[in-house]
Formats: C-alpha cells, sequence, structure tokens
C-alpha cells in the first residue's frame, strides 16, 4: 500500500486525505480495540449461532463506525476559529494528555500486578480495580441508555449540517467570481 508523503502546512480536505486519516486512526486505535474487540467475538462464537456471531460482528463495528463517525465529522466540520483556540491551548493539552497517559500505563501496571495476585491465590476483591470497574459499568450503563439510535441521529445531522455548509459555500463562491472579475481593472488600452 502507498501512503501519500506527508507535507508540512494544513491538510487538504479531499477524500483521499480523509481516508489515509481513517486508516492512520483505525491502525493507531488497534491497541486500544482489539481486547474489547476479541472479547465480544471470542464470546459470541461460543455462545450463538454462526449466523449470530456475524449479527454481533456487524453490531460492533456499527457502533464503533458511528461514534467514530459522529467523532470525525465533528472533527472535518471545525473551522479555524476553533483550531486557533486549540492552538493556543496544545501546550495545556498536551501537559494534561501525558499526565493521563503516565496515569492510565499506572493502572494498567496496576491491574497487571492484580491479575498476576489473582492467578496465584490472591483475593480478588481490590479497591482500585472495584472503583474503576463500577466506573466503566456507570458509562456503559449511560451510553446503553443513550442508546446507537441517537449517535445515528447525531452523525445524519452532523453531515446534513457539513453538506448545507458546503454547497452554501459553493453557490456564494460562483455568486462572487463575477464580481471578482468585474471589480478588475481591464487593461489599459493604446492611444496612437
Amino acid at each position: 500500500m502507498l501512503l501519500p508523503a506527508p507535507t508540512p502546512g494544513r491538510p487538504t480536505r479531499s477524500l483521499r486525505w480523509a481516508a489515509t486519516y481513517g486508516v492512520a486512526y483505525a491502525v493507531a486505535s488497534l491497541s486500544c480495540t482489539v481486547g474489547p474487540f476479541l472479547a465480544v467475538t471470542a464470546s459470541a462464537l461460543r455462545s450463538t449461532t454462526p449466523l449470530g456471531a456475524v449479527g454481533v460482528f456487524l453490531a460492533y463495528a456499527a457502533g464503533m463506525g458511528l461514534v467514530i463517525g459522529v467523532l470525525t465529522v465533528t472533527v472535518a466540520l471545525a473551522r479555524e476559529g476553533v483550531t486557533a483556540r486549540l492552538r493556543r491551548a496544545l501546550p495545556h493539552l498536551t501537559r494534561g494528555g501525558g499526565a493521563l497517559l503516565i496515569l492510565a500505563g499506572a493502572y494498567v501496571a496496576y491491574y497487571g500486578a492484580f491479575e498476576l495476585r489473582v492467578f496465584a491465590g490472591g483475593s480478588a476483591q481490590d479497591p482500585v480495580i472495584g472503583a474503576a470497574t463500577a466506573i466503566q459499568s456507570e458509562l456503559a450503563r449511560l451510553l446503553g441508555d443513550i442508546g446507537p439510535a441517537w449517535f445515528a441521529v447525531a452523525l445524519a445531522v452532523l453531515v446534513a449540517l457539513g453538506t448545507a455548509r458546503a454547497l452554501w459555500r459553493a453557490r456564494n463562491h460562483r455568486a462572487a467570481a463575477p464580481r471578482s472579475s468585474a471589480a478588475e481593472p481591464s487593461e489599459p488600452s493604446e492611444r496612437g
């Protein structure tokens, strides 16, 4: 697979750029999503028919696609104003992201030690793991209460807004083009 060479500056808003971004995002997110994906699909393969397993796989893909779709369309619709504010906040966001990364790494190491302790016959009760599991369960319940329909509606609204905005800009650009050419001075004529 050939990927375009990275170029400095602002990315273009083309289908090719969006597809390349999507592939890069998918590859980068594998480390976060491969665990839940394997757990969901493995449990579906053990407990349902082959058609049911395909259904679980498609439901998982649709759910992930909706969430990523909403995020991607939101980012694509963000214009320079949002980008400028984010650039000003970038130093703080970088530090905050680094702190979150350290906390996540510490939790993963702690969880690994917890699992080793449980496999060695130790207690499965742990206040840190219990708190993290409770938070995760609450977030999963909230997302389950919202349901995929609202994510689909949000994606449809964002796509409709993006399409309307693109059509409006194209119409204004076409309307402004004749005015700008009429406003340009013509070349001076030669007098003999």
